[in-house]
């Protein structure tokens, strides 16, 4: 006989043999005992799991000369004709070429006839899968109630292409990759049978390039025998398979740990300057990250990842190393550059760059950030003593002849509105004004004063400025009890504080903001809010008004000519002593009086509408 591959010299033939299936190996060996085996069945699996191999010794188990057996004997006619194909009454179909109605048809037509030589007529159709759903419907019949002399052994790598109804007429076994450490082994026996000198890591490697499958470990075993000359190394496999070698993604995770720039450099140079194929390397890597992040966060990680006996203890301790959350940034790094790779141009100029980022790359503990955040902190609430600082007044106008402002004060209007520059000039020309209109305005010529008490309009500026003040932290503490009304609430400003009660402004159509807020569970927790701040225990109301900003500009103008306005009153009040007691309701009627012109003379001149 002429040279035989090593995935056919090496294919086992019993089920002892069988690599990684323990389950499904178990399971048909007691069916065959017991006597309890079905007319069909179905093997799901990926490709070098023993699927067709399995079959194949079934075949065997159930035509065996020495009987029904779990144990065939692989030495009579029945076991060998059937081992080297060459038995007429075990038939293997290739599904992918017979795939149509009318090869089923035939074969249903072939199903009826007794076997020739053997207890049981057995047909195997491999890659199932590929049949048309015509093939399919025309199958069912006889997967169903098929004669008591055929079996059906069907075997498939996508079982969801199977259609239901035959699914459910078979008894499914699912074949699982095969784990490394057992592919490891299977290698070094045939390597120690045919003779081949071949390094651990090598056949780690190997193992781990296969994915599971067996067949393709033969294969690539068989291919570098041919291709070595002594003994075969790990630079033989990379220059075969173009793989990453697994000490190289160590090294790599090494580097990210230690931030060793250098080192890093160094290996990029090194990656770059090879035959190394970066896609295959950054995905390997990404599975690399992967077992460490189940060894950080799982209690028994080797039930999961599958990790070579040889490597174990260095992926704990690379494990231990690092953070999880570095882990997951550089996951997610790579991923985005393996996507870059397959997609774009300038491959290695995006690795280099992400490798740099890794290396740099600095989990922050959290003490750190507790510093941080604490200094970040203290400069905010400097910046708010700043803006308090600038925002008060410092000093009122006590002498409207004698001190004059050198500053313009801007005031902004509300929303898309331009705005208007009011110099502190012109305040003191309307004043003039306003106070000789007044003074014509009184019958009979007499000369009333305009009273305003300074220590109580300095009370209301303090408590309505202690309230703009906290504003921030009233509007924090009600969002953490209610955010509904937190939402409402940030609509409206504080404007006066009058008999107890703190008036707030909504824009004029915010009706439905300002009947919520006035409600009584609202305007208890909003109340309760603003005393737990500020230690105020006021009542609240929400009224609908002009523009804020329009509003507050105005009150502030309106408290500044009013200070103006009283201390011309004053100065006037010490000229009629004499007459205070018969003019004291004169003084409170030009009060009001005087007020109202100052008002109407800053609605015509600003175009403010109540």
């Amino acid at each position: 006989m002429g040279y035989i591959s090593f995935y056919r010299k090496w294919r086992p033939q019993d089920f002892g043999e069988i690599i990684g299936q323990e389950y499904n190996v178990r399971t048909i060996k007691n069916a065959i005992s017991n006597n309890r085996l079905s007319h069909c069945y179905i093997f799901c699996g990926p490709r070098g799991t023993g699927k067709t191999s399995t079959a194949r010794i079934l075949a065997k188990a159930l035509n065996c000369r020495k009987g029904t057996t779990p144990e065939p004997c692989n030495k009579c006619e029945n076991c060998v004709s059937i081992s080297n194909g060459s038995s007429m009454d075990v038939v293997e179909i290739d599904a992918a070429s017979n795939r149509g109605i009318n090869e089923i048809r035939e074969l249903r037509e072939k199903v009826k006839y007794l076997p020739n030589i053997l207890r049981k007529k057995v047909y195997i159709i491999d890659e199932v899968h590929m049949l048309t759903t015509e093939a399919f419907n025309a199958l069912l019949k006889v997967l169903e109630e098929p004669p008591e002399h055929v079996i059906f052994i069907m075997a498939t790598t996508e079982p969801n292409k199977v259609i239901p109804t035959v699914m459910s007429r078979c008894q499914r076994f699912d074949f699982f990759p095969i784990p490394m450490d057992k592919i490891k082994e299977r290698l070094q026996k045939i390597a120690r049978s045919e003779k081949i000198t071949i390094s651990d890591s090598a056949m780690s490697l190997i193992s781990k390039y296969v994915d599971g499958s067996l067949r393709d470990a033969d294969g690539i075993l068989e291919q570098l025998a041919a291709f070595g000359e002594d003994k075969i190394e790990v630079a033989d496999v990379i220059s075969l398979l173009g793989v990453t070698d697994l000490e190289m993604l160590f090294e790599f995770t090494d580097i990210l740990i230690e931030k060793n720039l250098v080192r890093g450099l160094l290996l990029v140079n090194k990656i770059t300057g090879s035959n190394q194929n970066l896609k295959v390397f950054v995905s390997e890597f990404l599975d690399h990250l992967y077992d460490l992040y189940v060894i950080k966060n799982y209690n028994n990680p080797f039930e999961i990842v599958n990790i070579s006996e040889d490597y174990k203890d260095k992926c704990l301790g690379q494990a231990k190393r690092l953070q999880k959350e570095e882990i997951e940034f550089y996951m997610e790094l790579f991923t985005d550059l393996l996507k870059q790779i397959k997609w774009g141009e300038g491959s290695k100029v995006f690795f280099k760059s992400a490798v740099v980022r890794a290396i740099n790359f600095i989990v922050l503990d959290e003490k750190e950030i507790g510093k941080k955040t604490r200094l970040m902190e203290t400069q905010i609430e400097s910046l708010r003593k700043e803006i308090d600082k600038i925002n008060s007044i410092q000093e009122g106008y006590k002498n409207s002849h004698n001190h004059k402002a050198d500053v313009d004060t801007s005031v902004y209007k509300n929303g898309e509105d331009d705005f208007d520059i009011i110099n502190i000039n012109e305040i003191d020309k309307i004043v003039s004004e306003v106070g000789i209109q007044s003074k014509h305005a009184v019958s009979g010529g007499k000369a009333h004063k305009l009273e305003m008490t300074d220590d109580g309009v300095e009370k209301k500026d303090e408590e309505i400025g202690l309230i703009n003040n906290n504003l921030d932290k009233i509007s924090q503490s009600l969002k953490k009890k209610k955010i509904s009304v937190h939402a409402m609430f940030t609509e409206a400003v504080p404007y006066k504080i009058e008999n107890g009660t703190l008036y707030f402004y909504l824009d004029k159509e915010k009706e439905w903001h300002r009947d919520h807020l006035n409600k009584s569970k609202n305007i208890e927790l909003i109340s309760s809010v603003i005393k737990e701040v500020t230690g105020k225990d006021l009542r609240i109301k929400f009224e609908l008004g002009k523009k804020v900003d329009k509003t507050n500009v105005i009150s502030g103008v309106e408290s500044k000519v009013s200070s103006k306005v009283s201390g011309k009153s004053r100065a006037e009040n010490a000229e009629n002593k004499a007459s205070n007691s018969s003019n004291s309701k004169d003084r409170s009627s030009k009060n009001s009086r005087t007020e109202e012109d100052v008002l109407d003379y800053f609605e015509k001149k600003f175009d403010i509408k109540e």
